[in-house]
């Protein structure tokens, strides 16, 4: 079953807060609808204990649903929040589209609305967690990148030159170049000793190409001097870039 959507309903009118919650958990079965009736509480069943949704009035007693919506962003900017409003105006939009807000919606007579309310709701929990998914891959990708052992560089391909994008730690080490000083810049132009410039163009014709290298001994040029490394790497499915992986191997051969 898939995920439960635990929504936030605030509304001053509790017979109202309280019809849209049944109609939300009768058009979803994964919502489950808690309701309300100033935007203070909200804040602060939000603080204890954030949902994946709020569903806000906008005409209020103290605090209307733009300002809640402010109150919310300040902590959690990134929280699914639908203003649901009888009271329509363009000036209310921008409004709520400047503070942040996720969705708008218009309230209406009969029950169609609540269909509509819900599928705006369910939208917009599911891309919030998808972002979520994807910043969290990231993070996780970029300390991966980071933590190699072996000199990680990631390059983009701007007129067949491999441009660096950026490496990691273990790249700076081993080469002996700052990423200051070598990113935006070409590849090979620093690090392709001369005499290799055609045994370079061949991986590049074939990393454009979408092909992979499951391993192969080249020679390159650190701040150092010349060393010795099988390159491995990891292309872009477009052919437009990836990463090459060098593993040092000079001085281990019998």
């Amino acid at each position: 079953m898939p995920n439960p959507i635990r929504v936030l309903c605030v509304d001053d009118d509790p017979e109202f807060a309280d019809l849209t919650a049944t109609y939300l958990e009768r058009r979803n079965d994964r919502f489950a609808v808690e309701t309300v009736t100033s935007p203070e509480r909200g804040l602060d069943l939000i603080e204890d204990d954030p949902p994946d949704c709020v569903v806000s009035d906008y005409e209020m007693p103290g605090m209307n649903g733009i300002e809640f919506l402010r109150a919310v962003r300040e902590e959690h900017p990134d929280l699914p929040f639908v203003l649901y409003t009888g009271k329509g105006s363009e000036e209310v939009a921008s409004e709520a589209i400047s503070a942040g807000v996720t969705d708008y919606l218009r309230k209406q007579s009969g029950t169609h609305q609540y269909a509509v309310l819900a599928n705006r709701v369910s939208n917009a929990v599911d891309q919030a967690r998808a972002e979520r998914r994807l910043r969290e891959e990231r993070r996780r990708f970029q300390l991966l990148f980071e933590r190699l052992t072996q000199p990680t560089v990631e390059v983009e391909y701007e007129d067949d030159e491999p441009i660096v994008r950026r490496v990691n730690p273990a790249f700076e080490e081993v080469f002996g170049y700052e990423a200051s000083e070598i990113v935006d810049d070409s590849l090979d132009a620093y690090i392709v000793p001369p005499g290799g410039e055609e045994g370079a163009s061949r991986i590049n014709r074939r990393v454009q190409a979408g092909g992979g290298l499951e391993s192969v001994e080249v020679v390159r040029r650190t701040a150092e001097g010349d060393r010795e490394f099988l390159l491995q790497n990891a292309v872009y499915d477009d052919g437009s870039g990836g990463f090459a992986i060098y593993t040092h191997v000079t001085g281990r051969k019998p």
